[in-house]
């Protein structure tokens, strides 16, 4: 699925640019960075929630009208997926994005020129170790290194957001934006189904949120 996703985007980044570009369009690449706060949710006896990320992410715009854009963004963030059951189970992930959406600016004052976007997105959920949470033992961390075999998973998203770029001279503007994400929580596909001893398995909803601050560049 995500590189089903990954290659669509690819295509119409493409066709955007050797199409509509001939039309007069106007165009603008940024590079971003955001800490990422996760809610936490609560399903089959399990607390999922995940630790403050960090995500860099990159946006290219085409403005098809004064006031509507496409947009079309790939990042990657990383944190660590929590799973409260008897014990904290820590998952170690790295979180791959690729979304597009279109995108509202309904007017400019100055060099304020706010929006609103919405849009969907591929979240690619990849394990890099797990890890599970002891309780201390002499003041000291007890934390053990396990492995219950995760892999990764791809999840379908709802993205939305809002923000304003802030015109500097030349070329150049600086974005402030915040973006949520609706999607399923991971399970890594550990559960009690494939042989592992614990599930984290929960069957609810997650939501990332992102406020981001990044320069853009139009051209």
């Amino acid at each position: 699925m995500f590189k089903r996703a990954r290659l669509l985007v690819v295509t119409l980044l493409a066709f955007t640019a050797l199409g509509l570009g001939q039309d007069g369009g106007r165009f603008d690449a940024s590079f971003n960075g955001a800490p990422i706060f996760t809610k936490e949710s609560d399903g089959n006896n399990i607390r999922q929630s995940a630790t403050i990320g960090a995500n860099y992410f990159g946006t290219f715009r085409f403005k098809f009208k004064p006031k509507h854009s496409l947009i079309f963004n790939y990042g990657r963030a990383k944190n660590s997926q929590v799973y409260q059951t008897d014990f904290d189970y820590h998952v170690l992930t790295t979180i791959s994005e690729i979304s597009g959406g279109w995108l509202y600016a309904p007017f400019q004052k100055k060099k304020f020129d706010p929006f609103f976007l919405v849009g969907a997105a591929a979240l690619g959920f990849s394990p890099r170790s797990t890890w599970v949470f002891l309780p201390e033992f002499g003041g000291e961390p007890n934390n053990v290194q396990i492995n219950l075999n995760a892999k990764k998973q791809t999840e379908a998203a709802l993205m939305y957001g809002f923000g304003v770029d802030y015109h500097l001279p030349g070329n150049f503007s600086l974005r402030l934006q915040y973006r949520g994400f609706y999607y399923g929580n991971p399970n890594f596909h550990v559960n009690t189904n494939s042989g592992s001893p614990v599930s984290f398995v929960t069957a609810t909803k997650g939501h990332m949120a992102e406020p981001s601050i990044g320069i853009v560049y139009r051209f």
